[in-house]
């Protein structure tokens, strides 16, 4: 297994800082040597499907930076990234690395992390799976890992949702309603403390929960991380628990919406911080 990867963090980097930043540290920790990659410049084309030039360019650029990395390895967090490498990337541009998942590369060396993972966690938690990630089985390998946490009680159910993560199911509401709904019901059912997504979009679509529902939601690289001691910030759920439009803004900050852009805030971020999930 290579010592030195390629993280491909996605373009998600503005909403999900806290889980890349604890993603590399858990990779350092396992003894990976770690390129962060990722933002607008390593599209994997996934935005402009709808325009498949534009599409193509994208990925070939990506593929073409990552083949210059050199490190043979590209570990991606990003189930869409995944999947769009394999079945479209790769298509137009020889790669020159192996593609990983994240959860994959922890599960190899989850000897090594074991030892790091010294600080007692007394949570029960549930994971919230997904069943469209064809590509890796991620949900055993992420049980796997928080079986590791001392003080951890990892209850099991066969609630699973459709999609490879949350936001697949975004265009369907009434789809992703009753899926929220799901794991809310199996959560007080098994009397979970704790809701463990794998997936980014998993973490945004469903951390508001957290508001109303007797759970808190945690993605389960943050529980790792705080396994090891160390402390973890979801700034996107903060934001969300926020309320009004004026109390987010207040929360986010101006020097953070400035750093973002006014428009990526205005359009995207804002709108999406203020809808609640629906269940």
């Amino acid at each position: 297994m290579n010592d030195k990867v390629t993280f491909w963090y996605g373009c998600n980097v503005v909403r999900h800082g806290d889980i890349i930043h604890s993603a590399i540290t858990l990779l350092e920790a396992v003894g990976i040597e770690v390129t962060p990659a990722g933002g607008a410049g390593y599209c994997c084309g996934t935005a402009k499907d709808g325009n498949l030039r534009a599409a193509e360019g994208m990925g070939k650029r990506t593929v073409e930076k990552f083949n210059a990395h050199g490190t043979g390895q590209v570990v991606s967090w990003c189930p869409s990234c995944y999947r769009h490498m394999n079945a479209f990337m790769g298509e137009y541009t020889d790669a020159q690395f192996q593609l990983s998942n994240f959860a994959q590369m922890l599960h190899a060396r989850r000897d090594v992390l074991a030892a790091k993972l010294t600080h007692r966690i007394e949570r029960r938690v549930m994971l919230h799976k997904h069943f469209g990630f064809h590509e890796v089985d991620v949900n055993p390998l992420v049980e796997d890992l928080l079986r590791l946490i001392p003080g951890l009680e990892l209850v099991t159910t066969e609630v699973s949702s459709p999609g490879h993560m949350c936001s697949a199911l975004s265009r369907v509401p009434a789809s992703l309603k009753d899926a929220t709904r799901a794991v809310c019901d199996a959560a007080v059912s098994t009397q979970a403390d704790t809701v463990a997504t794998v997936f980014h979009s998993c973490q945004r679509l469903l951390c508001a929960l957290e508001g109303r529902e007797p759970f808190k939601v945690v993605n389960y690289v943050n529980l790792l991380t705080e396994a090891m001691g160390l402390p973890t910030q979801d700034d996107y759920k903060d934001w969300k628990l926020a309320g009004t439009e004026e109390a987010v803004i207040a929360k986010v900050g101006e020097a953070r919406i400035a750093a973002m852009g006014e428009k990526l805030f205005r359009d995207s971020i804002l709108p999406e911080l203020l809808k609640q999930p629906a269940k």
